[in-house]
């Protein structure tokens, strides 16, 4: 379908509704305009038809996006989200579905996609390079970008609303902002994602396949496995692309080039040498360092509150924490099923001697914060967990399934684990409200983390 008829489609009142119900609930965030999820959808008629009508008319006009700081780690600056109003999220997610349909070849892999590449290639090679683009949503080109989508998009409509989108300013609560965007993608809005993807999509066509050598990218990282003798040509090749054709800019303090058996790390992952000069795919010690420090934060957060923390509430939380969660209700598309979790992006590694030890560590933070009222059979295994997502994901009953349970169930692990009180729970909403507060919110919340801690 042309990109034309697929912005009549998805700007049609059916699918608005239709992207509307699939993509949002009350645990979407709201824009400067402070209008939740409830007063949106009670005057969703009035505001569907306001956005057909002006989109159509192409007057559609983005209201300015609220500034959210992620603070990564003390020594990094902290990344900037643009939240957009839910009346501008629901036109943009439509977009994002007409560029996805547009640019259906164009897909981001995984973090473990990834990792799995260099597990199937590493022992081919003997070197190694590794690229970082230094604030590569905030940097890329208006002008190369628009040539590329005017390649496949000819619709004025479709381009224009991409264009208000990415000039919208970003401001804090209070505040107005005539500041004009000459280039950069706004991070955290339904189409950055794919807007960066077509952005390097002749890029990585040029790269990837080749015969001497491995490419993978992963967003602004960009790992090549190769020989040395081949080393600074690809190299210089690669520079000149990213810097002398995009305008883009490498941060060389993360440039590496090296050898493979001295090791080195990407998207958290540690590849290194063992004992005996084998390859070895494990994590990164910061990374496992500030997980550890998360178990230890379970710990701490019920020793000091144990008057609104029970045991009970404790091992659960403590347990999907091990396990991670499997679940279409949590975040973005109700009609795939993600998972969530450390152990899940972790999946890849090799190294089992970090489960072991993490499992050592559960029972050494049992003795150190004199646990001894916890039933230690009733706390899950990183060792079990890992080879569960591993050889049994289809039919695990180990790893955590929160949309399994049906609407009693749900009731009754709300009032036995979380101590909600029976009169919040005589409706299917108010079971569906602390369901999501106590069961699904910490599990986005965690996911959250995770990746904002993963270097």
């Amino acid at each position: 379908m042309s990109a034309s008829n697929l912005f009549r489609k998805y700007f049609s009142i059916k699918h608005l509704e239709i992207t509307l119900d699939k993509y949002f609930d009350f645990t979407s965030a709201t824009g400067i305009d402070q209008m939740n999820f409830d007063r949106f959808y009670h005057h969703r008629v009035e505001n569907i038809c306001k956005i057909k009508e002006k989109v159509k008319n192409n007057t559609y006009q983005f209201t300015p996006y609220k500034e959210k700081l992620i603070v990564k780690d003390r020594y990094s600056p902290p990344r900037l989200i643009s939240i957009p109003t839910l009346r501008d999220k629901l036109v943009l997610k439509s977009l994002s579905l007409i560029l996805s349909e547009t640019y259906h070849h164009l897909t981001q892999p995984l973090p473990q996609l990834c990792i799995s590449q260099i597990k199937e290639s590493v022992y081919q090679y003997d070197s190694f390079i590794k690229l970082d683009v230094s604030d590569f949503y905030g940097t890329i080109k208006h002008g190369i970008l628009f040539n590329l989508l005017e390649k496949r998009i000819k619709k004025e409509e479709i381009l224009t609303l991409i264009k208000k989108s990415i000039t919208t300013p970003t401001v804090k609560s209070g505040e107005k902002s005539s500041e004009l965007i000459t280039e950069g993608i706004p991070q955290g809005l339904p189409i950055s994602n794919i807007l960066s993807h077509i952005y390097l999509e002749d890029f990585d066509n040029k790269f990837e396949n080749q015969q001497d050598y491995q490419f993978i990218r992963y967003v602004d990282d960009v790992l090549v496995l190769c020989n040395s003798k081949d080393l600074p040509r690809i190299y210089s090749k690669i520079k000149y692309e990213l810097e002398g054709l995009y305008s883009l800019r490498l941060n060389d303090s993360k440039t590496e080039l090296g050898k493979v058996n001295e090791g080195f790390s990407f998207l958290g992952y540690q590849v290194m040498s063992n004992h005996h000069g084998e390859l070895k795919l494990t994590i990164k010690k910061a990374n496992q360092a500030k997980f550890e420090n998360s178990l230890v934060d379970i710990f701490t957060s019920y020793k000091y509150n144990s008057d609104n923390i029970n045991p009970k509430q404790f091992v659960f939380r403590l347990n999907n924490k091990i396990t991670g969660s499997i679940s279409k209700k949590v975040d973005g598309d109700k009609g795939r099923e993600f998972n969530y979790g450390w152990l899940f992006y972790f999946s890849q590694m090799n190294d089992t001697s970090v489960l072991y030890h993490l499992d050592w560590l559960i029972q050494k933070l049992l003795v150190k914060f004199e646990f001894d009222h916890i039933n230690k059979d009733e706390i899950k295994s990183f060792v079990k967990a890992f080879y569960e997502v591993r050889y049994n994901y289809e039919n695990s009953t180990y790893i955590h399934r929160p949309d399994e349970l049906n609407e009693q169930q749900k009731k009754e692990l709300l009032i036995d684990v979380f101590n909600v009180n029976v009169k919040n729970l005589k409706s299917k909403e108010g079971i569906n409200y602390w369901y999501q507060k106590y069961v699904y919110r910490p599990i986005k919340m965690d996911e959250k983390d995770i990746k904002s801690k993963i270097s």
